[in-house]
């Protein structure tokens, strides 16, 4: 018996000097590692598809809330204080103008920025623990001091709140874009 198992180690040793970027057997075994060309990965899926899997939010949710994802991406700027949607240090409680963005010419980050200027601020809040800071549902909503019974209709709500504020930002720049076309109007 003491033979068998020493054979098995042997093997196992083998395998991971051959192979030093598998994952161990208890690992695969656990954990959602896939082998593909000999390098193991972890199928890690993002909040917002874990929350499409498991029926919080529908499909359309879950569109809006990888466009308001992929435009954070290609900005590729987090949340400086300088940009957050509250309030600021100094106590002055302005907020950036974002009526005199040039929409024609605009970048991710402006676009994102607009977007966001259209949801109401527990919305944007929410949407920002979600989407981009990766918090659980329940967790977000309790951040934000909301009910945990109701926390569901308070997400699907901030999500259809983006994809109306998504609309508004394509309904914004066609008018923007026929404005352009016919100046005489």
């Amino acid at each position: 018996m003491a033979g068998k198992k020493l054979k098995k180690t042997s093997q196992a040793t083998n395998l991971a000097l051959r192979y030093p970027n598998l994952p161990t057997k208890e690992r695969m075994r656990i954990g959602d590692v896939q082998i593909k060309n000999n390098i193991a990965q972890i199928y890690d899926p993002l909040r917002i598809d874990k929350m499409l899997k498991n029926d919080i939010i529908d499909e359309t949710q879950h569109l809006h809330g990888m466009q308001i994802i992929t435009l954070w991406t290609i900005a590729n700027r987090p949340f400086l204080k300088a940009s957050q949607y509250q309030p600021r240090i100094d106590g002055s409680n302005c907020r950036p103008n974002f009526e005199f963005i040039n929409i024609s010419r605009m970048d991710a980050e402006d676009k994102f920025h607009k977007i966001m200027s259209f949801m109401s601020e527990r919305n944007r809040l929410l949407i920002g623990k979600i989407c981009f800071e990766e918090m659980p549902a329940i967790a977000a909503g309790k951040s934000l001091g909301l009910p945990i019974n109701s926390i569901t209709v308070y997400v699907r709500d901030a999500f259809d709140a983006l994809g109306n504020a998504l609309g508004k930002m394509r309904n914004f720049k066609k008018e923007l874009e026929k404005n352009k076309q016919n100046p005489e109007s």
